[in-house]
């Protein structure tokens, strides 16, 4: 079974603070042209979208230039959603076990269901703090990501998370839709970004695929 975790691109999205507003422009229609084609205006960290290490580091990776392998992989959902605004290194370390295992650890915040309004753009989501990121760097993740729109405070433009993140390679994809897998542990993951030339990030299709029979037969075990 396939999950989709992956907003919309509309120009009403939730867009972070100076990024423009996305425009989907018509280019040719059916009746001027016989066909339709639409011109796409958006920054490439809009909706759903995963951050490369070139976002912040002159000489980081870009997506294009990361292989493949980088975006699947086993993944955990971890619900913080009653951790307050800080999600600590003590609270990570108790979920050891469904960590250890994970090539992505994914963040349920709860924000998802703010979509679509102002309240998305509120600064009391949970991030980790720094000792939690370094703790997530020491597990050798491919990935971390968030159903808010920042791994980071809004407010904090220093960007210390993702500069954590990133400086390791570690990619941080943001605004996931999480809902439908909220708890869940050790399934596939694939968050795949569009690829053009020099990507310091990029919309991506996020999905997870939940082997059910495959779980039932486990627990059997």
């Amino acid at each position: 079974m396939l999950i989709d975790m992956t907003h919309t691109i509309t120009p009403e999205i939730p867009i972070f603070p100076g990024t423009p507003v996305p425009a989907l422009t018509p280019a040719c229609t059916y009746t001027k042209d016989g066909f339709r084609e639409t011109l796409l205006t958006f920054s490439s960290h809009t909706g759903t979208h995963m951050d490369a290490p070139a976002h912040l580091f002159p000489e980081g990776r870009t997506l294009d230039g990361m292989p493949m392998s980088q975006f699947s992989g086993r993944a955990t959902v971890l619900d913080v959603s009653g951790e307050g605004p800080v999600i600590t290194e003590e609270f990570l370390r108790s979920n050891y076990e469904a960590i250890h295992c994970a090539d992505f650890i994914l963040f349920y915040t709860g924000w998802e269901d703010r979509w679509g309004t102002e309240g998305f753009l509120e600064d009391s989501f949970p991030v980790p703090d720094e000792a939690a990121a370094k703790y997530l760097v020491s597990r050798g993740l491919k990935g971390v990501g968030t159903d808010a729109i920042s791994i980071d405070r809004i407010s904090d433009s220093r960007l210390p998370i993702h500069h954590i993140l990133l400086k390791d390679s570690i990619v941080s994809i943001e605004s996931l839709c999480l809902k439908k897998v909220r708890g869940r542990k050790d399934f596939l993951f694939f968050a795949l970004p569009m690829k053009f030339q020099d990507t310091d990030g990029a919309p991506v299709r996020a999905f997870a695929e939940l082997r059910e029979s495959y779980e039932k037969d486990r627990r059997k075990r």
